[in-house]
């Protein structure tokens, strides 16, 4: 990629640290990004790197795709925005697609500006239509950093930013984490029971909300479980909410998760890379009956603007005319054979459900004790000066998060696999330093 002259990566983050108040102040992060196209992005000095977070999970056929550029620059010389109590033929058309290719239990669409707005509308829809207060979320769930996903979210230290305690509207149901369990034969059968003690104990329960892959981590589930959990939903009167946030569009191997477990949700939740990276976007889809239960006071400014809209509508196209998902299910496959060969005694366990997912890495296989996140420096550092944007993630903050966009390629995986050779190389060296 050619790049016009301009100002360095040290002057833009000394002007970026005078102005920008961000949430991480880690090594090589912020990166000043200047040029991106399919898998790659180009910082200010020219360096090249290849973008696993997808420019955090949005670029899902890849960063300026030709087609949705064209579609969101003809949108622009049409209509952009409108005030949300009229619509545009881009976000009709949208809307008609995602009940298309979504599970036939979802008629109707609600769009917002993102992911943690998603969650927030699809809370209201629940509590509105059961006229009950609480809401069953899985361990280790991420949906969002606003308050009331913030409260569904696993992981206390985010939960903590709130400032103050959450409140209580909110309970956490067990998941299997089969490569910690010290029975995983039996892990799904125990969390089921649990879970339907849990939703006993609470009848006021409106909904149980659940990430159909676990972003953080990249946990995902058996059949068994899935089956299991749609059952006890509909045992305890309670409506399923899946959030597909980060797992949909085609990303797990099928333009929804929710397609290889049968399940009908009574609302799913989509966001990310909806726009196509165009603008932000998100969607709560619902069954009919939910939605004719909706009261929303308002609408989102920007929910389903038209350029967004139109965007989003090519995206969908390129996933279902090339056939994206079932590439993304290939290409998973192929990453996580490669990462295997390595046979590298820190490599813990390797989970993907297409190109979601990661590599637990562990200080020792037999005991599985885990690297700690503070530890990881020296592997993160040595795959990022060798070009690869990723970062760390999971429950014990131990997983290598791999997440490129769709079009990623064979030839990638092999680049990456050799660099995480390196890596790990790095980190052992570095660790014996420490001893």
């Amino acid at each position: 990629m050619r790049i016009e002259p301009g100002p360095s990566n040290d002057e833009l983050l000394g002007r970026d640290r005078n102005v920008v108040l961000r949430p991480w102040a880690l090594i090589n992060e912020p990166l000043p990004i200047v040029a991106a196209r399919d898998c790659y992005v180009v910082d200010a000095d020219g360096k090249q790197y290849l973008d696993f977070t997808s420019g955090y999970f949005v670029n899902v056929v890849g960063h300026s795709h030709p087609r949705i550029i064209a579609a969101a620059k003809a949108q622009l010389d049409r209509v952009s925005q409108v005030s949300g109590r009229h619509t545009t033929p881009a976000l009709i058309a949208l809307a008609e697609r995602l009940i298309e290719l979504s599970p036939a239990s979802l008629e109707r669409v609600f769009f917002t500006t993102g992911g943690s707005e998603s969650t927030e509308f699809a809370l209201k829809l629940a509590r509105q239509f059961t006229g009950k207060p609480y809401v069953a979320v899985l361990d280790n769930a991420f949906h969002g950093l606003t308050l009331g996903a913030l409260a569904a979210c696993g992981s206390e230290k985010y939960r903590k930013t709130a400032g103050v305690p959450m409140g209580d509207f909110v309970y956490r149901v067990p998941v299997p984490y089969f490569y910690r369990d010290p029975a995983p034969d039996s892990a799904v059968q125990r969390c089921l029971e649990e879970t339907d003690r849990l939703l006993s104990a609470q009848p006021e329960t409106a909904a149980l909300m659940a990430e159909t892959v676990q972003s953080v981590g990249g946990l995902r589930f058996p059949q068994e479980y899935w089956d299991g959990l749609a059952a006890l939903c509909k045992k305890h009167g309670v409506l399923l909410i899946l959030d597909e946030i980060q797992s949909g569009l085609g990303r797990t191997g099928t333009v929804f998760a929710a397609e290889q477990y049968g399940l009908q949700p009574d609302i799913m939740t989509s966001a990310k890379g909806l726009s196509g990276g165009v603008g932000s976007l998100g969607a709560v889809m619902v069954s009919g009956a939910v939605g004719e239960h909706f009261a929303a006071g308002t609408t989102p400014t920007n929910g389903g603007n038209a350029i967004s809209a139109a965007a989003g509508l090519a995206l969908l196209d390129v996933l279902v005319d090339d056939d994206v998902p079932a590439h993304a299910k290939a290409m998973g496959e192929y990453l996580t054979r490669r990462i295997a060969e390595l046979d590298d005694p820190w490599v813990g366990d390797i989970r993907f459900a297409g190109l979601m997912g990661g590599v637990e890495l562990v200080y020792d296989r037999a005991d599985k004790t885990p690297i700690p996140k503070s530890e990881l420096g020296p592997v993160l550092d040595s795959l990022h000066e060798a070009g690869n944007l990723l970062t760390a993630s999971g429950p014990l903050g131990n997983v290598l998060r791999l997440q490129p966009p769709l079009t990623f390629t064979r030839g990638m995986a092999d680049a990456f696999v050799e660099d995480l050779k390196v890596a790990l190389e790095v980190g052992r060296r570095a660790r014996a330093g420490n001893d």
